[in-house]
């Protein structure tokens, strides 16, 4: 009896690895949902693309679609059976990348519609070559398990990481805007179960791209948080109260003989002190 054929039995360890797997399950829905159908009804409803989402970001979610279906050829039987979980949650993925990226394609302009175009006819070739490898000339089970699971944790990897994109433009702008935490909070959690999911499963492939995920999620909330407390700091009523302080002793030290307006309470308080 093989490892995998050991794991559809209703053992602790069989028990564990399902309830992982949709809990796994739940919460990358929930990631997915959080950052596609947001974008996706904003477009729609204004019927266009402006102040919503750049070329560059909509490319996120043409690569978000191109992992997705790679895992799920990855969870096929024909690769690495038993793993229903896996299939399942990156098909929603899948569709839900697939929804934002068509919102874009439609209301966006010709020529950046020539851009998705193309960065679709792209991935879609490189993944039909890789099934006509994989299927095709490696008769080997392993051999393709091996192959399409390295190209799919690559891929995976590299997407977790681009998710700190949005981190760096917040702390560069100082906006709050720029944040978005129920997602980070997903990711990290979705990390953590996938990887406990892989890890009860002996699949390296899926443990290790959401492991360096829970690093990531980890540095998303610690960062989030820094950023947040930075900003508010920056405005809070003692910070903006010492701050017209300063400004009026400044103001009235440069220029005695100024008059005072009568609605500028921190200038008033000043002058009245002095």
């Amino acid at each position: 009896m093989t490892k995998d054929s050991k794991m559809m039995g209703f053992s602790s360890d069989s028990i564990v690895h399902t309830l992982l797997g949709i809990s796994g399950n739940v919460v990358t829905v929930i990631f997915f949902m959080t950052s596609t159908l947001k974008p996706s009804w904003m477009i729609v409803k204004q019927k266009g693309t402006n102040n919503i989402m750049t070329c560059s970001v909509n490319q996120i979610f043409v690569f978000m679609l191109f992992n997705c279906v790679l895992w799920v050829f990855y969870g096929l039987p024909i690769n690495r059976p038993h793993n229903f979980w896996v299939i399942l949650t990156n098909g929603i993925g899948a569709v839900l990348a697939l929804i934002t990226v068509a919102s874009y394609y439609f209301y966006t302009s010709r020529k950046e519609k020539l851009i998705v175009e193309w960065e679709l006819e792209t991935f879609f070739s490189l993944f039909f070559i890789m099934i006509l490898y994989t299927v095709m000339v490696n008769k080997d089970r392993e051999t393709r398990i091996e192959v399409v699971g390295t190209i799919s944790a690559i891929l995976s990897s590299c997407m977790h990481l681009a998710l700190l994109f949005e981190l760096q433009m917040a702390w560069k702008k100082q906006d709050l805007k720029q944040l978005h935490l129920i997602p980070s909070i997903a990711a990290f959690l979705k990390g953590a179960l996938w990887t406990a999911y892989g890890w009860s499963g002996k699949d390296i492939f899926i443990m290790v791209p959401n492991a360096i995920g829970v690093v990531t999620g980890i540095i998303q909330l610690t960062w989030s948080l820094l950023i947040h407390y930075n900003i508010q700091r920056s405005y809070t009523p003692e910070g903006s109260e010492m701050s017209d302080k300063s400004t009026a002793i400044s103001h009235s030290r440069e220029h005695p003989n100024d008059q005072v307006k009568p609605n500028d309470a921190a200038v008033v308080t000043i002058w009245t002190v002095h």
